[in-house]
């Protein structure tokens, strides 16, 4: 079950085209950028597909000098400036990094790797709801690697949903990592009892409030994805196939809904 799931991400991440926005002229006015009177720096224009670009490079060449350079870069950013969007992308770094060493099979560095993404989030000071969100997904993740802990960290998890949804009910990263969690989590362990309401919660919300390039845009597609995915296993093929369209119809290029077209019954 966790190969499987691992191989599912990593048909997300190698299929998705990550989005950069247009930069807005009301920046300095975005609260989820956390920054204190300047722009945020131009390294982080893009960040979300500069990272994803770099993880596909280390994927091809197979090795995580791409990563690694790129870490470094946002490293010396944090030191620079220390601002929680900066801490931010360097966490959503470490997912990445973690997915690669798990493919390669060094389950070791892969643990350490989401854990300090984990570790920078949780000291975050003055988190937002984007954080409170990002944390969760990487505790999510983490959990395949925690054995006796994992109900603990899935506490904690759900706790930092429930923070994110409160400091912004439309911010549909929280949802879906919610519903990813409860998705997976099997029946006897109380999953799959928001999957459905919690995946329909995101499709009728913005991938962001506020375009801007240096702000996450991550959740909308893999929620079409998995809510496609929910109605498949449960046999509701009109609706499977209702979402499977409405995907395509917001993202036409997608292969992660795209590749889901053989599991529903008269395409």
């Amino acid at each position: 079950m966790i190969m499987k799931r691992i191989f599912a991400i990593f048909l997300v991440l190698i299929a998705c085209k990550c989005n950069t926005t247009q930069i807005m002229d009301s920046t300095v006015n975005n609260p989820s950028i956390q920054q204190s009177h300047s722009l945020p720096d131009s390294m982080l224009y893009g960040i979300q597909s500069k990272i994803y670009n770099a993880f596909v490079q280390c994927m091809i060449s197979g090795n995580n000098q791409s990563l690694s350079d790129m870490a470094s870069e946002l490293e010396n950013l944090s030191e620079d400036h220390h601002q929680n969007l900066t801490i931010y992308w360097q966490s959503y770094l470490q997912f990445y990094s973690s997915i690669f060493y798990l493919k390669r099979g060094d389950t070791k560095t892969a643990e350490r790797e989401v854990d300090k993404g984990i570790d920078w989030l949780k000291e975050m000071k003055n988190k937002n709801s984007e954080d409170y969100a990002l944390l969760a997904h990487l505790q999510g993740f983490s959990m395949q690697f925690k054995g006796m802990n994992a109900k603990a960290i899935s506490d904690s998890m759900k706790m930092n949903i429930k923070e994110a949804i409160a400091l912004d009910s439309t911010n549909l990263r929280a949802y879906y990592v919610y519903a990813n969690n409860d998705f997976y989590t099997p029946k006897m362990y109380g999953g799959g009892q928001k999957t459905e309401e919690y995946l329909l919660k995101t499709t009728g919300l913005p991938a962001q409030q506020m375009p801007h390039a240096c702000l996450p845009s991550w959740g909308k597609e893999e929620s079409y994805e998995l809510l496609i995915k929910l109605y498949i296993r449960e046999e509701k093929w009109n609706k499977a196939k209702q979402y499977y369209e409405q995907g395509l119809n917001e993202f036409p290029d997608s292969y992660i809904i795209k590749q889901l077209a053989s599991g529903l019954v008269g395409i």
